[in-house]
């Protein structure tokens, strides 16, 4: 079931209350929106709700915690607010709202970020956590805040009023995008030729110099992007941020990227070629999901190829325009492409497209030989196929087409197709949807 079916948001105030000694936060979630059925759903997971108002009356509710659900019955249809107030934990599984801890000069230190993807965000407020239901967001954030701390999030920081810090309403993007990083951070900045905020962020723990490759690969990016998909970059900042403690590689909260230390700071005066190529490709990647999933975003988790296999070959075609002489489409051919063929010709293999519905099979599809690899590798040759030029301009329809909504991968081929004489929508799907290597037959016919 798609809660999203019973329930379209529209805008959320979130205001979070956090007790970093305590290790849990009082949050407050306002919700406005459309009941699209008497009965709605929304997501929750491990929140102690203790009040629900709607139109800001008091209102009975239930819960199913198998379906991390709390649902209402309205008894009516159309426009409602809805206020939930309710207690949760950090987490100390890099998930939800967590503590991100590193020692500096002997003593334990503590960030705390977030990371909401694929659907953790309702471990931190009350929503529809689904791809689709977009929405806007108004962040409010009030901690024991220490001399030297600053908090981040994904639009800027508007005013600071008894001690609640609160930022600027971001543009209409899904829930699993939705970020902030608070504690005591070094940084270094610069503008990009749009004039867009480019920042990188890391704890004192690590020496200045090290922010600045990062820096510099983030802002040349950037550039780059605007120009290729020929679409300005729709947020005012987009901060780089180094996490101690980071599940993955990195995440593209839009304008907050947050990244496993390894994956975003270096000594520059110590590091190898190898290490600067997988740092620069990693930036890239998430910074070309800024377009593609962040603006436009999958409708459902199972076009995930649309975020991932895009933004893993455009991480090259990016670096290879940064720095040519790196060749960097070599490592492409001696990592990505093995990497695809030895999975792809495993038995019972997924294809890059898989049908999901279960929430709990959601984090399968992130198959690096696949989703990514061989993704990557079906758009190159689908590159190849129309022609650089062809693939800029079906873009930019694309992005004008879709911005700030969501999209399927046939609708992608569509307007793929629309600047070039091929039929990708009749071509594509055989490569998308079966997995393990084409089979070309090949019959003679006579003696010739």
């Amino acid at each position: 079931m798609h809660f999203a079916t019973t329930f379209k948001p529209q805008h959320y105030d979130l205001y979070f209350d956090l007790d970093r000694q305590q290790k849990h936060f009082l949050g407050k979630t306002t919700i406005t929106g459309l009941a699209l059925t008497e009965t709605i759903w929304l997501h929750q997971k491990k929140l102690q709700i203790t009040e629900v108002l709607v139109n800001g009356q008091p209102h009975t509710f239930k819960l199913d915690e198998t379906k991390d659900a709390l649902y209402l019955e309205l008894g009516f249809t159309g426009e409602v607010t809805l206020e939930i107030t309710y207690t949760a934990n950090l987490t100390d599984t890099m998930m939800g709202i967590y503590p991100s801890y590193y020692e500096l000069e002997g003593q334990k230190k503590q960030l705390i970020g977030t990371q909401f993807e694929t659907d953790a965000a309702r471990e931190a407020f009350v929503c529809v956590d689904e791809p689709d239901a977009k929405a806007t967001f108004a962040l409010a954030l009030k901690f024991d805040e220490q001399p030297g701390e600053q908090v981040l999030s994904n639009m800027p920081e508007k005013s600071v009023i008894d001690g609640v810090h609160y930022f600027e309403t971001t543009p209409k993007m899904s829930t699993y995008l939705v970020c902030f990083v608070l504690g005591e951070l070094q940084s270094k900045t610069t503008l990009t030729a749009s004039g867009i905020k480019v920042g990188v962020f890391s704890t004192k723990a690590h020496q200045l110099k090290e922010l600045d490759f990062a820096l510099d690969i983030a802002k040349r990016a950037l550039d780059f992007f605007e120009d290729y998909y020929q679409t300005p970059y729709p947020l005012p900042h987009a901060w780089q941020v180094a996490l101690p403690d980071f599940s993955a590689g990195a995440m593209e909260n839009w304008g907050i990227i947050t990244y496993r230390e390894a994956y975003l700071l270096l000594d520059p005066d110590n590091t190898t070629l190898e290490t600067k190529q997988r740092i620069a490709t990693v930036i890239a990647h998430e910074l070309a999901h800024q377009w593609f999933g962040d603006l436009v975003t999958m409708k459902w988790w199972d076009d995930l190829w649309l975020n991932e296999s895009f933004a893993n070959m455009m991480e090259y075609v990016c670096i290879d325009a940064l720095e040519p002489n790196w060749q960097i489409w070599q490592t492409f051919q001696s990592t990505e492409v093995p990497l695809a063929l030895n999975r792809d010709a495993l038995a019972g293999v997924q294809s890059i497209y898989t049908p999901v519905e279960d929430p709990a099979e959601i984090d399968a599809l992130f198959d690096s030989a696949i989703v990514y690899a061989k993704g990557a590798r079906m758009l190159v040759m689908v590159r190849a196929l129309i022609g650089d030029t062809a693939l800029r301009l079906g873009l930019k329809h694309y992005f004008a087409s879709h911005a700030y909504g969501n999209a399927t991968g046939a609708e992608l081929w569509q307007a793929l197709t629309q600047k070039t004489e091929l039929d990708l929508p009749k071509i594509m799907p055989t490569w998308l949807n079966y997995p393990g290597y084409p089979v070309v037959s090949v019959k003679k016919i006579g003696r010739d």
